[in-house]
């Protein structure tokens, strides 16, 4: 059996209310419980003891029982004083319910329309055997008989001795189609009933549920009532429609609360009919019922809540805005910002105002934050920042910075409120709700596109906070130059080789170098010759370069990173040699980051970096640094190629490395000697860095002319790389462009290193699957 809360219920559509799905039903009772059938005398003795919880076991197995027997005992539990049976009944009205509508459709059925589960019981649970007999326990040889005992071969004929083209047919000649039927002609579905047709358990629970209505004054009954009565869906339907003409009062009030529920469509004529009437409280349930069936009558919900936006009622209008607000359906602006001065409509009319499609939500959202209070204020913040990511973007900055001052300084103030125990809290941002988080971050955005007075600042204490980082750059991206001062001021105070200053801020510090360069590379690409940050830097460009030179130096790897990464980016002809003492740090990452830095610059400032590498290759202890820089420049003079060639066998480990990469870069392929040799390296980073210079010299040669001798040599160490059987030489070369899986030598020299080989074991020969080379794709496994 399935449980209450994974049926959709006895029509198509998914049944969506203002309560939610149908409830999970509790754990408490087992599976068990629900399943087992019990005597309906039983359940009703159960259902009158004193205690709840076995009242609560008994409403429980109702939804076995047969739901004509079950109907009033239903009904009593759906009363009962204690809130858990009366929720245990409407699970059991729940099951009878899916129980009827998951069985297959009636076809041409008898009155109504009614479920397969009871199509051709009687009433009370019977045995299988005697699902189609008449009323009675009746042995099986005789299910289809009629009244008495009667013999085998008069099971299915009618009174008396019948010839056997008779004995299956009822008096007189009739139809093929009535042989087994009752007196005149009957529908196939009823063609194995043994009674008159009766009504589905919707229909039954229906009836005996709206005389509840009509005759009980019981609270609790009536609220689960209209529960069942919503579950029941389109069989509910007509029966509602024709008591909400008949009923009168607060009866009135629950049907159309129970039409609601049925997430029927057919409904909305009756509860459009509704809202005509003088009652306001009976209008005011029809609209919440009308703005519950958006999701499965979309169009004409709409059209109804756009109406009612006008109405007198203004309980009635604030609904009909929520309900637009949940289908997502913009309201033309002329309506709604006459609703945006009103107390009790300003918090729907904001959110509508985020879906807006008129340049004048904007201005009106930014009037209003100057003089909004606490949800007020938290609303329109949403409601601009959406709009700033839309379409209406560019007329929400606009309308941002051509507000007052005191807009921007709100925004401010927001963003940098910390909450309870955080520091004071500003008056115009309580009520944040459940993620404050989230509406300082909007509010950060916001004054970084007004260009709010100390939106800089702002920004960079946001950086601090680990879920404000990402939020906290883009505002710093949209400020741009102005939020340098900001920068600088925190990197002059965090920037110093005492570990005291910055321990604990080594991220923030080190994601605001790396904003503080996105800015100055920006502006020396926008900007013209006069204001590149490297031939003519202001001030504040002085200021970035000086702090990003001290943060080289830093006793965090995190923080001298990201320095030398933007020093390759912004730092002068002046800096080269700096980045060559980082080269020897003691921290990996840092001396790997001061080669990248000394690639950088030397792309940069060709010259002086030539004149650094004639004094480089001076010292052993700078052959590293001169292999960097000569692999940058892209060419080298006989004798810096010799120096290369000489490195690369007899430097240490990084020097070699570099040697092998630059040799290859700038001697082309007279470089296959020293490759061939390194390939051979005891260290396996000098290795790989041979590999991948070989796929890269073996991409650039062509097979034409005298480089196609050089290709061959250059296929050929390649093979070797292959039969070396280590995988990530194989890797290296195809990352520098050794094409494994296309040029047709690899794929021979792949069947060849993937042939069977002999191995000679005294007895005889042992053929194995093939060497332990990499893969013929070039794959690392």
């Amino acid at each position: 059996m399935s449980r209450a809360f994974d049926d959709l219920g006895p029509y198509g559509d998914p049944r969506v209310s203002d309560a939610g799905a149908w409830p999970a039903e509790p754990e408490s009772i087992s599976p068990s419980v629900r399943s087992t059938p019990m005597p309906i005398s039983a359940i009703a003795t159960a259902l009158a003891a004193d205690d709840a919880e076995e009242r609560r076991q008994a409403a429980a197995r109702l939804g076995r029982a047969d739901v004509a027997e079950a109907l009033p005992l239903l009904l009593r539990a759906l009363g009962d004083p204690d809130w858990r049976v009366r929720k245990e009944a409407t699970y059991a009205c729940h099951r009878l319910i899916q129980a009827s509508s998951s069985a297959a459709p009636v076809q041409g059925g008898a009155e109504g329309d009614r479920p397969p589960a009871i199509q051709r019981g009687a009433e009370g649970d019977r045995p299988p055997a005697i699902q189609r007999g008449a009323e009675g326990d009746r042995p099986p040889a005789i299910q289809r008989g009629a009244e008495g005992d009667r013999p085998p071969a008069a099971q299915r004929g009618a009174e008396g001795d019948r010839p056997p083209a008779a004995q299956r047919g009822a008096e007189g000649d009739r139809p093929p189609a009535a042989q087994r039927g009752a007196e005149g002609d009957r529908p196939p579905a009823a063609q194995r009933g043994a009674e008159a047709a009766r009504p589905s358990a919707s229909q039954l629970l229906v009836g005996a549920l709206l005389d509840a209505l009509r005759t009980s004054d019981d609270v609790g009954l009536r609220n689960a009532a209209i529960e069942v009565l919503g579950y029941c869906g389109r069989d509910a339907t007509p029966a509602l429609v024709g008591a909400l003409a008949e009923l009168t009062g607060d009866e009135r009030k629950l049907v159309v609360d129970a039409l609601g529920r049925t997430r029927d469509p057919a409904a909305l004529d009756a509860l459009y009919a509704t809202l005509a009437e003088k009652d306001d409280n009976l209008r005011q349930s029809a609209i919440e019922a009308i703005s519950g069936m958006g999701l499965i009558a979309r169009e004409r919900v709409t059209d109804i809540l756009y109406e009612r936006l006008a109405d007198r009622d203004r309980f009635v209008r604030l609904t009909s805005l929520n309900g637009l607000n949940n289908l997502e359906a913009p309201v033309p602006w002329r309506v709604l910002e006459p609703l945006i001065d009103d107390p009790i409509l300003r918090s729907a009319a904001l959110v509508a105002a985020a879906l807006a499609e008129s340049p004048e939500a904007p201005r009106a959202l930014c009037a209003a934050l100057a003089t909004a209070r606490g949800g007020a204020f938290a609303q329109l913040v949403r409601a601009l920042a959406r709009l700033a990511e839309g379409p209406l973007a560019p007329h929400a900055v606009t309308a941002l910075r051509a507000a007052p001052v005191e807009v921007g300084a709100r925004l401010v103030q927001a963003a940098a409120a910390q909450g309870p125990g955080g520091g004071a809290e500003p008056p115009s941002w309580r009520g944040l709700g459940a993620d404050p988080v989230s509406g300082r971050a909007q509010a950060l955005l916001l004054a970084a596109m007004a260009r709010a007075p100390g939106a800089p600042d702002a920004a960079v204490q946001a950086m601090i906070e680990p879920a404000l980082v990402e939020t906290a750059q883009r505002a710093l991206g949209l400020l741009g130059e102005e939020a340098l001062p900001a920068v600088l001021a925190y990197l002059e105070r965090h920037v110093d080789p005492d570990p005291d200053l910055w321990e604990g801020l080594d991220d923030a510090t080190a994601a605001l170098i790396d904003g503080a360069v996105a800015i100055a590379e920006q502006r020396g690409r926008e900007g013209d010759a006069a204001r590149s940050v490297h031939d003519a830097p202001e001030p504040s460009m002085t200021e970035l370069l000086g702090a990003v030179r001290r943060s080289v130096k830093s006793p965090s790897t995190l923080v001298a990173t990201s320095a030398l990464y933007g020093l390759a980016k912004i730092g002068a002809a002046d800096d080269l040699e700096l980045a060559v003492s980082q080269t020897r740090a003691i921290s990996l990452p840092v001396a790997r980051a001061a080669e990248s830095a000394l690639a950088g610059l030397s792309e940069r400032y060709p010259e002086a970096a030539r004149a650094l590498a004639r004094q480089l290759v001076q010292a052993e202890r700078t052959h590293l640094a001169a292999a960097i820089v000569i692999e940058a420049l892209g060419s080298a003079e006989p004798e810096e190629l010799a120096f290369l060639r000489s490195v690369a066998s007899a430097g240490d480990v990084r020097a070699r490395r570099a040697a092998v990469t630059a040799v290859a870069a700038a001697a082309g392929a007279s470089a296959l000697d020293v490759l061939s040799l390194s390939l051979a390296d005891e260290e396996r980073e000098v290795r790989l860095a041979a590999a991948r210079a070989l796929g890269r010299l073996y991409a650039s040669l062509s097979d034409a002319g005298p480089a196609g001798d050089e290709r061959a040599r250059a296929r050929e160490l390649l093979r070797l790389v292959r039969a070396s059987g280590e995988p990530e030489l194989v890797a290296a070369a195809a990352q520098g462009g050794a094409p494994f899986r296309s040029d047709p030598p690899w794929s021979e020299a792949g069947d060849r290193l993937s042939a069977p080989v002999s191995i000679d074991v005294g007895d005889g020969a042992v053929s194995t699957p093939g060497m332990t080379g990499g893969p013929p794709s070039g794959k690392v496994p």
